[in-house]
């Protein structure tokens, strides 16, 4: 912590509580406070912000359900550990995430792969624009960072395509790749949409997170050289870890 860094806040036409959690961000990103560092009694921040308790309580509260800080009952509010080490994207870039952990110099791995053959319900036909029942590859994994999970993957690809022998014999983590190494399958295109989802118990419990925290959901679109759509994806990215951006010309 740098001491003599924390400034009383000075109100404007912004709601105070928004205000005081970006302040505390900007703190953060500053290292006033570093990851896994402890922050000061929620007395003694009020004070040093000259905000009222019930204003920070709110800020805290929205920063814990970003996963920015966690909140210990009994003990205190944390800087969550892993804040630093975000990994971070332009969305104009075709890339996997062991790719982008690779360029950063960032290690991460999978678990709890379930590889499964299954058959397209309405949601998913429509997601690929194939009949229901058409047989699909389910591939489910978590991608962690030292042992802490940083996001959850869903990729459902059609069959026809890629065979649940060939994930089992030759998958590295990521799905995009595997794609891109089959010579029948060239990927010209992919098209992204994100959300910001809450965590319910499945994603919870999969994550390592409470219930109710704030995540981030990139639902991929992946077409090939001729236009069709041969996989889509549901990603979810907790947001401590993970910083997108998108750069227009």
């Amino acid at each position: 912590m740098t001491y003599g860094a924390v400034q009383p806040i000075r109100p404007n036409r912004i709601p105070l509580s928004t205000k005081t959690q970006q302040y505390l961000v900007d703190l953060i990103e500053q290292g006033t406070y570093e990851p896994g560092e402890q922050l000061p009694s929620e007395k003694e921040l009020s004070v040093q912000l000259g905000i009222s308790r019930s204003t920070l309580r709110e800020a805290l509260l929205n920063l814990e359900q970003e996963g920015i800080v966690l909140r210990r009952h009994g003990v205190g509010t944390f800087v969550a550990p892993g804040y630093g080490d975000r990994l971070e994207s332009g969305l104009e870039r075709l890339e996997s995430i062991l790719e982008l952990a690779a360029r950063q110099g960032l290690q991460v791995r999978f678990e709890g792969l379930e590889v499964r053959q299954i058959g397209a319900d309405a949601d998913m036909g429509e997601a690929l624009q194939v009949p229901p029942g058409t047989e699909l590859t389910s591939v489910r994994r978590s991608i962690c960072a030292d042992k802490t999970p940083i996001a959850y993957m869903a990729d459902f690809v059609l069959s026809s395509i890629l065979s649940v022998d060939e994930v089992n014999g030759a998958f590295n983590g990521s799905v995009l790749d595997l794609l891109r190494e089959k010579q029948i399958v060239e990927i010209n295109q992919v098209v992204a949409q994100i959300v910001a989802v809450t965590a319910d118990r499945a994603l919870s419990e999969r994550l390592k997170v409470k219930r109710g925290q704030a995540l981030l959901l990139m639902e991929e679109t992946v077409f090939n050289g001729g236009g069709e759509i041969v996989e889509f994806s549901r990603n979810y990215f907790v947001p401590d870890h993970f910083q997108f951006h998108v750069v227009r010309r």
